[in-house]
């Protein structure tokens, strides 16, 4: 069995990753026009970096806390 402390961080790794992978794929993107105008926008460059630094930051907590505990 898997200990709560292990999976927790995987879980924290997985969400960083998550968004760092999103966002960076937003920003990477081709912006597609839709043929109507409306919502298709693409997002602010600045919150696609700031949500991207947020999800680093996760990722190498989670990364960090299942380091130190596979130590333990």
């Amino acid at each position: 069995m898997i200990p709560l402390p292990e999976i927790l961080a995987e879980l924290v790794m997985a969400l960083g990753g998550a968004l760092l992978a999103a966002n960076a794929w937003a920003l990477l993107r081709p912006v597609v026009r839709p043929s109507s105008p409306g919502p298709g926008r693409a997002p602010a460059r600045s919150k696609v970096l700031i949500n991207m630094a947020i999800g680093l930051v996760v990722f190498v907590w989670g990364l960090a806390s299942f380091i130190t505990r596979a130590h333990h």
